[in-house]
């Protein structure tokens, strides 16, 4: 677990994770139930898409890549 400071505030960088999951696990079904109509919406699609991407990419980041705070703070002394 990291602590994640955002302005004034402190997030328990699991408990994001836990929230970005939430939200790609329902991107996901979004995207299937989409899909499987006979005319999907494509603005609609491509939309969720991007969310989809988005939120990997941050999910990505939160599990994968980031620094610990030692290393943050280091960089910004």
């Amino acid at each position: 677990m990291t602590i994640l400071n955002i302005g004034n505030e402190a997030f328990n960088s699991t408990e994001v994770a836990e929230k970005v999951q939430n939200d790609i696990n329902f991107l996901m079904a979004r995207i299937e139930h989409l899909q499987q109509q006979l005319n999907p919406n494509p603005v609609v699609l491509h939309t969720y898409k991007e969310m989809l991407e988005s939120r990997q990419a941050v999910l990505n980041w939160l599990v994968h890549e980031q620094p610990s705070t030692t290393n943050i703070a280091q960089q910004a002394g």
